[in-house]
């Protein structure tokens, strides 16, 4: 997987660098084995730093997250936090198409499938 990893108007320092590096690759190989590329932004707003976090998986999934906090470190995880949890729930889709199940039950419908199951009638 190839990131890249940039600052505007802000010095990395290489230690920062590792950390992405390896904070991404941790995240993103615990969904998707073969990734291809993500970029990694950071930039000065003020007194706070953002983090913008770009993913791109595959065909078609691609995850973006955004974070701001008081140093690199704070506003890089909350935008990697985004990112894990927009590739959970791609992954989780992904399974469930090729299951067959949507994941989600018919209005009316109880536990087991049929209506009225949890009631029952008469006595």
């Amino acid at each position: 997987m190839r990131i890249v990893i940039t600052g505007h108007r802000i010095a990395l320092a290489p230690a920062l660098k590792e950390h992405v590096e390896q904070v991404l690759a941790k995240a993103i190989g615990k969904y998707f084995a073969d990734s291809l590329e993500a970029h990694v932004t950071f930039s000065r707003e003020g007194a706070q730093v953002q983090a913008h976090v770009s993913v791109h998986v595959g065909h078609d999934i691609h995850a973006e997250g955004r974070g701001a906090g008081g140093d690199s470190q704070a506003g890089f995880a909350l935008a990697a936090e985004h990112v894990a949890k927009q590739l959970r729930r791609s992954k989780r889709r992904l399974r469930e198409h090729h299951r067959g199940e949507s994941g989600r039950g018919e209005p009316g419908r109880g536990e087991f499938g049929r209506a009225g199951a949890g009631a029952r009638s008469g006595a």
